[in-house]
């Protein structure tokens, strides 16, 4: 598409990192004439680098629910090695996590593993680059480099002049640029102090030499398990934090030689020093023996970066004219790689809703306000989540029984936005997609626990808490949990085995994971409960139709 009014656009988005460039992307496609405007230029250095089987997901659906294509090329390790290019992705096959003590070696008897999917790592300097050149395909005009000297928004509109005197005008405003969100700044939305419960630091950097942990360490039947820690986003845990460890080259496609290594550490028990982080990482190693091999050969390839408090929130994420994406609005912790879907969980539904603006020429603030409930609700989720890990960690028998609330919590999310939708996708319905409802969208987009089993999650949650407090030891925090977890009766009983102390590891592409999954779609099919109905009903239709087809194509 091509602008006659070169300054004037319908949107104006701040930041092309990966949301940004999506949304504008989706805009584009649908004849809105958008400006975005970075600071900076690719390709560049991010993270934020671990996909989960809820990113592909949500990747999936905006390419199908926006006829934008180039999304699912995000979707899927393979989609990534086949569209764009093998080395901008390390493969994940697990969520890996080894507990580990100070002073102690690793025997990996306290560990814990969740099989999903081939999914990906994205080496995010080749992925933003790639989506913000989508993005500029479409139509998008991309201002790199620029810096914004002011940004007047008012019911009119939205003016922002550029440090060249250069002006250009929108109808609506989204902030894509993140952490230092102009918009929250000018009109003092951040939260001071925040209301996030989560407390942490980060320190990190990409680094070559680093060791496959399976040569590292070997315990008897760990050569005949699939899961190779290896081959999955490696998440060292301990008590007071954890270390992420998210290879690039870990797969025979790839050129790339790159891991990308963060230590996170709880704030208040490990506050920041004047120390270097890098020294600050070698003195951490050299009380873990059981990470330290890890890292014998391990050579940072950029400087390392230190931040302070990781945690900041809003008390608000939209206004006259504007939105702010998540990652601007606010953020938790890396932990469980949140992030990202999050950005495209908002994205859904606020395409659909700026396009009807533009047509309806209607912008008004409650328009959007759904969404930012939405929105916060999220962040709130998240955060009593990663809070509630970050206490677990003191133990490794509380955290895996809290780690069973996390993947409960992300089954029921991913049946709750995409099980119908996948199956109108496998059942060759996708167009579908586009036409759906976006009120009935926004529901099935709510945090896991919301309008099925709240009261579970607030009871898990003060158990947690209450040991904090030192109200009830770790063995009978995590016992009470597993209770909590075998009286479920939102979900089949014991599906996956979840109420079984000894489940270690789990993995979501095994014939024993496609079993459950099928009792769980009977069970949908059995329950006379409404929000039952409401959240996971499906056409059986669609899933005769999808069975068939794949039957066909083995």
């Amino acid at each position: 598409m091509s602008y006659n009014r070169i300054n004037q656009f319908d949107v104006l988005i701040l930041g092309s990192g990966l949301a940004g460039s999506i949304l504008a992307t989706i805009l584009a496609k649908h004849n809105v004439r958008v400006l975005m405007i970075d600071k900076g230029s690719h390709p560049r250095f991010a993270i934020g680098e671990a996909m989960t089987p809820d990113t592909d997901l949500m990747m999936s659906i905006l390419s199908y629910q926006y006829l934008v294509p180039e999304i699912a090329h995000l979707s899927s390790f393979d989609n990534i090695c086949n569209n764009i290019s093998p080395s901008a992705c390390g493969l994940k096959r697990s969520f890996n996590f080894i507990y580990h003590q100070e002073g102690k070696e690793q025997t990996l008897q306290n560990t814990n593993k969740v099989g999903v999917p081939a999914s990906s790592h994205l080496y995010r300097q080749d992925i933003d680059q790639y989506m913000a050149k989508v993005a500029v395909n479409y139509g998008v005009k991309l201002l790199e480099n620029t810096k914004i000297l002011d940004i007047t928004i008012d019911k009119k509109g939205v003016l922002v002049k550029l440090e060249d005197n250069e002006q250009f005008t929108a109808n609506y405003l989204v902030d894509a640029s993140g952490h230092n969100s102009p918009i929250s700044q000018k009109f003092n939305l951040r939260e001071n102090p925040t209301r996030l419960k989560t407390h942490s630091r980060s320190i990190f950097t990409h680094m070559t030499g680093v060791k496959k942990y399976d040569d590292c360490i070997h315990s008897s039947g760990e050569s005949q398990d699939k899961l190779l820690w290896y081959q999955g986003t490696l998440h060292h845990i301990f008590d007071g934090g954890w270390m992420w460890v998210i290879p690039f080259n870990n797969h025979e496609k790839s050129n790339n030689p790159i891991c990308s290594v963060g230590l996170n550490l709880d704030s208040r028990r490990f506050p920041k020093t004047d120390i270097s982080p890098e020294q600050e990482f070698q003195n951490f190693l050299s009380r873990f023996p059981g990470i330290s091999m890890q890292f014998e050969n391990a050579k940072p390839v950029r400087n390392w970066v230190s931040t302070d408090r990781l945690q900041y929130s809003s008390r608000s994420c939209v206004g006259e004219r504007f939105y702010l994406l998540p990652h601007a609005a606010g953020f938790i912790d890396p932990l469980y790689s949140f992030g990202l879907v999050n950005s495209c969980t908002i994205i859904s539904p606020l395409a659909s809703k700026i396009i009807k603006a533009i047509l309806e020429n209607d912008y008004s603030t409650e328009n959007f306000t759904e969404l930012e409930s939405l929105q916060q609700k999220l962040f709130d989720y998240n955060d009593k989540l990663v809070n509630c890990s970050y206490i677990s960690f003191a133990n490794f028998n509380l955290w895996d029984a809290w780690r069973r609330i996390w993947i409960i919590g992300s089954f029921v999310r991913q049946a709750k936005a995409g099980l119908r939708k996948r199956l109108k996708i496998a059942a060759g319905k996708a167009k579908e997609l586009s036409e759906d409802n976006c009120q009935e969208r926004i529901d099935g987009l709510t945090p896991g626990f919301e309008g099925l089993a709240d009261e579970f999650f607030e009871e898990a949650t003060a158990t947690i808490e209450k040991f904090e407090a030192g109200l009830l030891s770790p063995d009978e925090a995590a016992n009470h949990i597993m209770s909590l977890i075998n009286s479920i009766d939102f979900l089949p009983k014991n599906l996956l085995n979840l109420g079984d102390i000894s489940q270690k590891h789990i993995d979501g592409a095994s014939e024993f994971f496609h079993s459950e999954y099928s009792r769980f779609l009977s069970w949908i099919k059995d329950s006379n409960k409404p929000e039952i109905k409401k959240y996971f009903d499906y056409d059986v239709e669609d899933l005769i139709t999808a069975s068939k087809l794949a039957i066909g194509h083995n």
